[in-house]
């Protein structure tokens, strides 16, 4: 049987890293771009791989203490799957974040190696399944699919985790109170 409250916090915690990824990002490339007037390119370079990593092992970490919890071995399943497969748009957050300011500032994110590096990770995940399509102009499609996925998936879980903090607020209810 399934915990589903294992489940639920682990998917909080999901959403609370992809927002809290984004808005970091964010506010420190905002901070280097547009207060010290570093160059975009330079400061995608330095803030992320900082950001990936530790996105990377906040999930590994998630992960483990699953694995090491005393929860059903479907539950532990589960979570793993999920895992693998929300790691790509967790990641897509602060590349998101770098776009998002380099729109802002009319520069082009092209010219980071972080930024490069990352689209060619992504691409060698995504470029057997558009292979098996046999069409190389859907790679491209694919690549723009995965960004709105990926977005949309971590907008979802910012929204829900948001909602989940201000719901108690807005209506008086904690949720030990609505479980009950």
């Amino acid at each position: 049987m399934i915990a589903k409250r294992h489940l639920r916090r682990r998917l909080s915690q999901y959403g609370a890293l992809w927002l809290g990824s984004f808005v970091v990002t964010l506010l420190v490339m905002a901070a280097m771009v547009f207060g010290v007037g570093m160059p975009l390119a330079e400061t995608a370079d330095l803030a992320l791989p900082i950001a990936l990593a530790l996105l990377g092992m906040a999930v590994i970490t998630g992960v483990g203490i699953t694995l090491a919890t005393d929860v059903s071995l479907s539950t532990k399943s589960l979570i793993t799957a999920l895992a693998l497969l929300l790691i790509l748009p967790l990641l897509w957050a602060p590349v998101l974040a770098v776009i998002v300011t380099a729109a802002i500032a009319g520069a082009s994110v092209e010219y980071s190696t972080a930024y490069a590096q990352f689209r060619i990770v992504v691409s060698h995940l995504i470029y057997p399944l558009a292979e098996m399509l046999g069409e190389d102009p859907l790679v491209g499609f694919v690549w723009q699919a995965f960004q709105v996925v990926a977005s949309v998936v971590g907008a979802v879980a910012s929204v829900l985790q948001v909602w989940r903090v201000i719901k108690p607020f807005l209506y008086g209810e904690d949720e030990q109170t609505a479980e009950a």
